[in-house]
């Protein structure tokens, strides 16, 4: 199908195809990802097909890249090797020195091509290589991966293969065409098949093009206005059941006692019948994947990745692959917002304060965020192993609970008040009843508690020492405390989109390159449509 927008160098289109779907689709309430495909600006892409053609070439340019390479016997024995990889992981019982990236660093191969210029290609119109077919069509390409997202499958080439051979609007809405029975010729114009379009998907990974794509349409959003800068960053982590499978590996500690850990089944990416013998060394199979703990009682077996957003608008802006799975979520906020910062220089000006669960509730790790970012880290209060307290209690009141709650012998929570920062003390007071009479009036155990009648009801303080485990500075109890975290649930929301409505959260593919493809492909369909309904 010929774009609407021709190039000034190109012959305009004599006929113009109407198709009635067509119209249909655009006017449907649920037609969001025609509209867009339809509308698609390409010539916003121009600089990354370029890309792409250049990669191609020099992928198709590397002879026998599965051959088997000569050399000794490798000496190094599978047991052997699962003890290196266990211990070159994040999660390594011993720390490694450097340490290794929390977050995914992707490997970019760098293209040596550059005969493929921007203004050389247009929907439809390919490089001229003297050998070899004509390639298809790297918007066609694209869309089809990108409204594969929209309508909210995975956006995997097997997935973006049956949704272009069993929905026709969809296929010519992309640029291509299905292939008639009678002719067996290849043509660039007809549906890719399945071995293509993983092609595409391996090089655009490899050349890092899906990474470049994403930011460009975050920034195209910030500088468009459709988002806006805001002064606070919310994040979370989320997993992704892996398409793996895991072995328990057993190695001695510092101390010489035995401990297990799980890790990736290994294998060897090399085609040698006898892989004890072979010259190459093993690899995980599933490299990332690891044992995500939920609670005590339910662990997963997946891909973590870290998400953060704008917490008023409820907008992702980016979400990167943690390199193990197992690492502990309080690890992965600092690298992660540092990163986020350095892409987006406007909004590092205008952010004060960021937003995470218990899980970055650390006095070492606020500190330096506010050292080397100066900015404020705002967590849900984590009580860790403290316990209620039940012993020298003010009167009437039963127990305060880990969160700095004190309770009455009737059971009402008493309601936070201040601080006396002279005697060093927590003040509560008795809540008060819908009607707005304190609950104290017509308490059974009002003899026990309060003596005296008054209609504000008990007052109570509670020193410093008794609550040591609560920074006097910064009470999770206190009002605006709770008003500032009231905002960090919306990363729930945002998660939900990427993973629920806009793809799928079972992986297909195993290791961190193609699952950090796979989030960038969520996140460009994600704030195209975001753009498309601003």
């Amino acid at each position: 199908m010929l774009s609407p927008n021709v190039e000034e160098s190109h012959q305009i289109p004599l006929i113009h195809e109407v198709y009635s779907d067509d119209d249909y689709l655009l006017n449907t309430i649920d037609g969001e990802w025609f509209e867009i495909l339809y509308h698609f600006h390409w010539k916003n892409y121009r600089q990354f097909a370029a890309d792409y053609y250049n990669a191609l070439y020099d992928f198709n340019q590397l002879a026998e890249r599965n051959v088997i390479m000569e050399g000794e016997r490798n000496l190094e024995t599978k047991d052997e090797a699962k003890q290196r990889l266990l211990f070159d992981r994040v999660t390594a019982p011993v720390p490694t020195s450097p340490p290794a990236p929390i977050l995914y660093q992707g490997k970019v191969v760098e293209s040596k091509a550059r005969d493929v210029q921007p203004t050389d290609i247009s929907p439809g119109v390919v490089p001229i290589r003297l050998v070899g077919r004509k390639p298809k069509c790297f918007f066609g390409l694209l869309k089809s991966f990108i409204g594969t997202s929209l309508m909210g499958f995975a956006t995997e080439p097997e997935q973006v293969h049956l949704l272009l051979k069993s929905n026709p609007a969809f296929a010519r809405i992309c640029g291509f065409s299905h292939k008639e029975k009678d002719c067996f010729d290849y043509h660039y114009q007809q549906v890719p098949s399945r071995r293509k379009l993983e092609q595409f998907d391996q090089i655009m990974t490899a050349a890092g093009i899906w990474d470049h794509i994403k930011l460009s349409e975050v920034k195209t959003n910030f500088a468009t206005g459709v988002i806006r800068p805001e002064k606070e960053l919310v994040g979370d982590t989320t997993h992704y059941y892996a398409y793996s499978s895991f072995e328990t590996v057993r190695y001695e500690d510092e101390k010489g006692k035995e401990q297990k850990k799980s890790q990736s089944k290994l294998t060897k990416k090399c085609r040698c019948e006898e892989w004890e013998d072979c010259p190459h060394e093993w690899e995980l199979r599933d490299e990332g994947a690891g044992t995500i703990v939920k609670s005590g009682k339910k662990m997963i077996w997946g891909h973590k990745a870290s998400i953060i957003g704008l917490p008023k608008q409820g907008i992702a802006i980016d979400a990167i692959a943690v390199s193990d799975a197992a690492t502990h979520d309080g690890q992965t906020f600092f690298p992660h917002v540092k990163k986020v910062l350095g892409d987006h220089h406007d909004l590092a000006r205008s952010v004060h304060r960021v937003l995470y669960d218990s899980a970055c509730d650390d006095a070492p790790l606020k500190q330096r965020f506010q050292d080397e970012l100066g900015i404020e880290l705002k967590a849900s209060f984590n009580p860790r192993r403290s316990k209620a307290i039940t012993r020298e209690l003010p009167r009437g009141m039963e127990k305060i609970t880990p969160y700095g709650v004190p309770i009455c012998l009737a059971g009402y929570e008493m309601d936070y008040q201040g601080i006396r920062y002279a005697s060093e003390q927590f003040i509560y007071r008795a809540p008060q009843q819908e009607d707005g009479l304190c609950v104290c009036i017509e308490c059974p155990e009002k003899p026990q508690c309060c003596n005296r009648s008054t209609s504000s009801g008990r007052t109570i303080t509670v020193s410093f020492d008794t609550l040591k485990h609560i920074d006097p500075s910064d009470p999770p109890m206190a009002k605006r405390f709770k008003a500032i975290m009231t905002r960090r649930p919306s990363v729930e929301r945002m998660i939900k989109r990427l993973k629920c409505d806009l793809g799928d959260d079972r992986l297909s593919k195993r290791g961190n390159d193609s699952f950090q493809a796979y989030l960038d492909k969520t996140m460009i369909s994600y704030h195209l449509l975001i753009r498309h309904l601003h």
